[in-house]
């Protein structure tokens, strides 16, 4: 008995590749500190702050513009040629700080502040006869966008309902979302670039300062590699 012959396979689509990072431009803004020493810092985390509003970035700012106000409190009481040894060694020391210290620190956090934003999802495209896995990718991603919306408006209720705790009895389907405030570091570990080091990390964090506010400030404060951004972002949720 002759046999049906197979339909043909739709061509491969190749993976897109990986956002692009902050541009060459983004060094003259880590370095501002250096071109303008005192005022460059309190300005440059003054822009984080306002592109990435978070308490990696915001809390900085405070800090560097106080830095920037005490010099000049250390200074400005004293006549010229008066001023004594130890204000003039306090007010070195601060300026030095907000001078090279700042500017490691902007350079530190520049891929995370001027990482692209997030693209708005594109129209979902026909799908072939015979393929399952695009349908089940869209019906996961709904599933994760209802389930951030529910915590958005009733966190209490998404924690009862067990949104982002793939470690306990599920009352709805999240789509993979993982609570990293409260998910144990066993669940961490299967977020994409994540280890057992990063869960650890993470899991003594949050024990000791409190819960996250906000994924940039995971991303800074934990050191998450620049390829899985993406990936986090898509996965990740910070329930109260």
């Amino acid at each position: 008995m002759p046999s049906t012959p197979l339909p043909p396979r739709p061509p491969a689509t190749p993976f897109p590749g990986p956002p692009r990072g902050p541009g060459a431009a983004t060094f003259a803004w880590a370095l501002l500190p250096l071109v303008v020493p005192g005022a460059g810092a309190p300005l440059a985390f003054g822009i984080a702050a306002g592109r990435r509003p978070s308490a990696a970035t915001v809390a900085p700012a405070i800090a560097y513009t106080a830095m920037f106000l005490g010099f000049f409190a250390l200074i400005l009481p004293f006549d010229v040629g008066a001023t004594p040894d130890w204000a003039l060694w306090s007010a070195f020391l601060v300026m030095t700080a907000s001078t090279f210290g700042a500017a490691v620190h902007l350079l530190a956090i520049r891929r995370s502040v001027w990482a692209p934003r997030d693209a708005p999802a594109p129209a979902p495209k026909p799908v072939p006869a015979g393929d399952w896995v695009a349908p089940a990718l869209d019906q996961a991603a709904r599933l994760r966008e209802d389930a951030r919306r529910l915590a958005e408006g009733d966190p209490s209720l998404a924690k009862r309902s067990g949104v982002g705790r793939p470690d306990r009895p599920r009352q709805l389907d999240d789509g993979g979302l993982v609570d990293l405030n409260h998910a144990p570091a066993a669940v961490l570990c299967e977020l994409p670039g994540f280890n057992a080091a990063l869960a650890e990390q993470v899991r003594e964090r949050v024990e000791r300062l409190g819960p996250f506010q906000s994924l940039d400030e995971v991303i800074v404060e934990v050191g998450v590699a620049p390829g899985f951004e993406r990936h986090l972002r898509e996965y990740a949720l910070l329930l109260p």
